[in-house]
């Protein structure tokens, strides 16, 4: 068991206007945080496993296949294995996203 702060994270993406911390990776289970700037993307990729995402903080559109959807604190959004998503930040701050991937690929 441990105890630690995102920013203690290990920095995985760092691109302008955004950036990727992994906070927990084991077999089970793979977590990051993805931090967006104002009119930021993440651009629609695929995943070999299901994705949970939770956002923590800002407002933006998650997009899962042909659906965008609009997102704010506190939305969850599920992404089926293999289904292209993205995330855009459409708000005036920061857009924080936990990203929660089962089983770590």
């Amino acid at each position: 068991m441990y105890k630690s702060k995102v920013s203690d994270g290990k920095l995985v993406v760092d691109k302008p206007g955004l950036k990727g911390y992994v906070i927990y990776s084991k077999d089970t289970a793979h977590a990051a945080v993805v931090e967006l700037e104002r009119d930021s993307v993440l651009p629609e990729h695929k995943t070999p496993v299901d994705v949970l995402m939770l956002v923590l903080e800002g407002n933006g559109i998650i997009n899962i296949g042909e659906h965008d959807y609009e997102v704010s604190k506190d939305n969850v959004i599920d992404s089926p294995k293999m289904i292209p998503h993205g995330i855009k930040n459409t708000g005036d701050g920061t857009l924080r996203v936990l990203v929660v991937k089962a089983p770590r690929p």
